[in-house]
């Protein structure tokens, strides 16, 4: 409240509302000609009232977490000096009485009916004490009709604020409720959306693969008969002298090896537009990994890329088609190890995950709705209190290799999409589909110049429902 925040909430409006209406009544009642004996009283009495409600907004000020007991404090005060008014104005023949009716109903419509009822019956007794001594015993019957009017006035006024409370706090739930209704929408609009653009990739890919499937099968036999009449090409070399043998000999491997460049895009176009459904059997991955570090690590020394494995102890079962998960690594390994053509570190890393530590990474990376929206159908509720159950298995290929433009970062996916020479961009969009199609998750995160981690994140065996 020190900030200035005070100042436009509903008690400052009551505060300042109660000091103007206050001070500008009784300006207005000291306007009226009084008797003289009576002035020198009201004019000290009218200076302590100002100099007591600066002292309120002062203690409002310094104890702003006190605020309601402040305010209730300040009510009883605005009482005893109303009170000394009507005494020292002339007890029932004072106009100051009508302060009385200003006070319950300020206090009415602020609070609930029964502080506005006790004030009532407060600004009641006051007044009777403090018209006594000024005959108001001959005047009685006017005094219970103003003291009823209090009561009245805080009753009626105290229903309707009450009603008019009861009515806004039904229109501020309505209001959160329609706030959490347009959030839900906004979320299942945004997941319909990635919904319809997993779709359309779905249909842009199966058509992909079909015309893949097409012209690699048209492309290959072709191949396999320039291939094998290469082969009789070499055999005939034997006839020729050995300066012309020489120099075919260089033409026919060369005419070889782009044989094979189209032999293995052909087989990964095949391999992309048939990758056959999984089968899935609960599996450990400590093994996996194991075997794959051993199949991969010449390839690596070659490359003079070196492969640090940590594996988390215990990992949880996944169910997975081993040798799929295999191809994924073992492709997220190869594309690790080609982005670092002078050497490097390749960290492959497996670990448990939770749903909560699934949706904390994802925020991290700006990904939070995507991510927890892919993996919320394997999370389980749980008991309050209880450790978050083991959901996931993420493992990661980070490289310290020369990193992904950030234009292309969105696009690494995409099949036929790469940027090295002699490249089917075929890697990395079988290993994502590999990964969808094993409920799991397979993304990327870069920096140019310093390299790139790829997480292939899949559910345990326990989330699919079997031990």
């Amino acid at each position: 409240m020190r900030n200035g925040k005070f100042w436009t909430t509903e008690e400052s409006s009551f505060v300042v509302l109660r000091a103007l209406a206050m001070l500008g009544g009784m300006v207005a009642i000291l306007l009226v000609p009084h008797p003289p004996e009576h002035q020198p009283y009201l004019g000290s009495l009218a200076w302590s009232f100002v100099a007591y409600k600066v002292c309120l907004f002062a203690a409002i000020w310094a104890w702003p977490a006190r605020l309601r007991a402040v305010l209730l404090a300040s009510v009883c005060l605005d009482l005893v000096f109303v009170s000394l008014f009507v005494w020292f104005g002339g007890g029932a023949g004072s106009h100051f009485y009508l302060l009385f009716y200003l006070l319950v109903a300020l206090v009415s419509t602020q609070y609930t009916p029964g502080i506005g009822l006790a004030t009532a019956g407060a600004a009641g007794g006051l007044y009777a004490v403090a018209t006594m001594g000024h005959g108001a015993e001959s005047d009685w019957h006017h005094l219970v009709a103003r003291v009823a009017t209090f009561f009245l006035l805080a009753g009626s006024l105290g229903y309707l604020s009450q009603r008019e409370r009861l009515a806004r706090s039904r229109a501020e739930a309505l209001n959160r409720d329609l706030q959490e209704n347009q959030l839900r929408l906004e979320q299942a609009y945004r997941e319909l959306q990635a919904a319809q653009t997993r779709l359309l990739q779905s249909e842009r890919l199966a058509t992909i693969g079909k015309m893949s499937a097409k012209v690699a099968h048209e492309v290959r036999n072709p191949l396999s008969s320039v291939s094998l009449n290469t082969e009789l090409l070499e055999d005939e070399l034997s006839l020729l002298p050995d300066g012309r043998r020489a120099a075919a000999g260089q033409l026919l491997r060369a005419i070889r090896s782009q044989i094979d460049v189209l032999s293995n895009v052909t087989e990964g176009y095949l391999r992309f537009a048939r990758l056959p459904k999984p089968q899935r059997d609960a599996t450990l991955l400590d093994p996996l990994i194991a075997d794959l570090v051993e199949f991969v690590r010449e390839e690596l020394r070659v490359r003079k890329v070196s492969l640090a494995v940590d594996v988390e102890r215990g990992l949880c079962a996944v169910r997975v088609d081993a040798g799929q998960i295999r191809q994924a690594l073992l492709n997220l390994i190869r594309n690790a190890a080609e982005a670092m053509p002078d050497g490097g570190t390749i960290r492959l890393a497996a670990h448990s995950l939770t749903a909560d530590d699934i949706a904390a990474e994802a925020h991290g990376r700006g990904g939070a709705e995507a991510k927890a929206s892919g993996f919320r159908e394997h999370a389980a509720p749980q008991r309050p209190g209880a450790p978050a159950p083991v959901r996931f298995i993420e493992v990661t290929v980070a490289d310290t290799g020369v990193g992904v433009p950030p234009e292309d970062l969105e696009r690494i996916f995409e099949p036929f999409f790469t940027r090295k020479e002699g490249g089917t961009g075929l890697g990395l969009a079988i290993s994502r589909e590999i990964a969808l199609g094993h409920g799991g998750m397979l993304t990327c995160e870069s920096v140019s110049g310093k390299g790139t981690t790829f997480r292939l994140t899949l559910p345990v065996a326990e989330a699919e429902g079997t031990p």
